[in-house]
């Protein structure tokens, strides 16, 4: 199949382009889980766009209108994630001035997107285990029972199969998550989606500009360890250093060797760690 019979979707407001036929049968089986009531377990390598199919699980669903809530596990600092999650009475512990819903009841009716959920912290699996199987529960410092209609979608990038074996997730838990578990292919296993990403990338940054046919058989023979979301990046890259309104594959070729040479660079373990952390601390 080539990138002229690529097909438009869109999800969560953004443009999902699919053209390879793998993808295809990948995006009617999402339909089909969407239909059902089942928790769902999105699995995936860095990049592929694990989100995006959380979110079309979740318009794909009858619960579309309702609302969609999403938070990553692996972004709040452990203490803070069951606050998140279940909510907070004022008084609760210093600096709860206020009571605050948890992320379950605001996504009541609707559906809960838990990205990284292999960061949970193992007391909160245990709780989101009880939740899942339709207790009720307190938010922290409550003393009102709660219950909620909530569907789960969740989504890693770890092994979790291995993360049970060595005792860092609960089994009991990883089965009730992943009564549908949708594996999405690495960009590698699609080279059709490739050529069409890659075009509709530079669309968007200028619609008179092109790739050679040898630009995308270079593009398409990259690995793409990050996938979609370092092939957006390369086309951004290539597009502003553009001199005219074609893109050969020497330019292809020499962004993506810059990229792997920086790539290539280490990190010392103490940068990385305070790198993290400043993040953490941004975003809160």
């Amino acid at each position: 199949m080539d990138a002229g019979a690529a097909v438009q979707r869109e999800i969560h407001g953004i443009q999902f382009i699919v053209a390879s036929g793998l993808m295809q049968r990948f995006m009617a089986l999402v339909e089909r889980v969407a239909g059902h009531t089942e928790t769902v377990l999105i699995t995936g390598e860095t990049g592929t766009g694990k989100e995006l199919i959380a979110c079309g699980v979740h318009e794909y669903s009858y619960r579309h209108a309702k609302p969609w809530i999403d938070i990553n596990c692996a972004a709040l600092p452990e203490h803070l994630v069951e606050s998140e999650l279940f909510g907070y009475e004022k008084g609760a512990f210093s600096g709860a001035d206020n009571s605050k819903p948890g992320l379950f009841e605001l996504a009541d009716k609707g559906t809960l997107f838990l990205d990284e959920i292999g960061e949970l912290p193992s007391h909160i699996q245990v709780k989101l285990l009880r939740v899942l199987d339709g207790a009720a529960y307190y938010r922290l410092g409550g003393h009102r029972k709660i219950t909620v209609d909530v569907r789960i979608v969740a989504a890693t990038n770890q092994d979790l199969e291995a993360a049970v074996r060595e005792g860092r997730f609960r089994k009991d838990l990883f089965h009730r998550l992943s009564q549908f578990q949708l594996r999405v292919p690495a960009l590698r296993e699609r080279p059709e989606d490739i050529v069409a990403l890659a075009q509709h990338f530079l669309q968007l940054k200028s619609a008179k500009m092109r790739f050679t046919p040898e630009a995308l058989r270079a593009l398409q023979s990259h690995s793409w360890p990050g996938n979609v979301r370092e092939l957006r990046n390369i086309v951004a890259k290539v597009a502003m250093a553009a001199s005219g309104t074609e893109i050969g594959a020497e330019e292809v070729l020499a962004e993506l060797s810059a990229d792997r040479q920086k790539s290539d660079i280490p990190v010392p373990s103490g940068d990385l760690q305070d790198m993290e952390r400043q993040m953490v601390i941004k975003a809160l």
